[in-house]
C-alpha cells in the first residue's frame, strides 16, 4: 500500500534552515499493533533496525492514490475542559489531551 502523509512542519517560515516538503510518500503493508490506537495506522518498512512506521490518520492525504478522509461522527464527538481550563476533543474512546497522547488512557474518556 502507498500512504501520503502531510507534513505538519510544511509552511512553516522561519522555523527551519531548509524547505520542508509538502507531503512524504511511504509504502508498506498495514500492520496490526496492539498498542495502536484507532487514530493510528501502522505501515511496515522494510527496514529490520525500523520495522514499523505509526502514522497518525489525520495527517494522511491518500491511500494507493484514492483521497483519504477519516470519518468522524459527530454524536460520538464530545469538547471536555481539563482541570486547568484547557479544552480538549473526545472522540469515541481517544483524547486529545497530553495524557492520552503519551500513555493512551485518561480521565476524559
Amino acid at each position: 500500500m502507498q500512504v501520503r502523509v502531510a507534513n505538519p512542519q510544511f509552511n512553516r517560515p522561519g522555523v527551519w534552515a531548509f524547505e520542508q516538503p509538502q507531503y512524504f510518500d511511504y509504502e508498506g503493508e498495514e500492520v496490526k499493533l496492539k498498542w495502536t490506537s484507532p487514530n493510528q495506522l501502522a505501515l511496515s518498512t522494510g527496514n529490520p533496525e525500523w520495522p514499523v512506521r505509526i502514522i497518525a490518520r489525520n495527517h494522511i492525504v491518500a491511500i494507493d492514490n484514492v483521497a483519504f478522509t477519516q470519518q468522524v461522527s459527530a454524536a460520538n464527538t464530545k469538547v471536555v475542559k481539563g482541570s486547568k481550563g484547557e479544552t480538549y476533543v473526545v472522540t469515541g474512546n481517544t483524547c486529545t489531551c497530553p495524557g492520552f497522547t503519551f500513555r493512551k488512557t485518561c480521565k476524559h474518556l
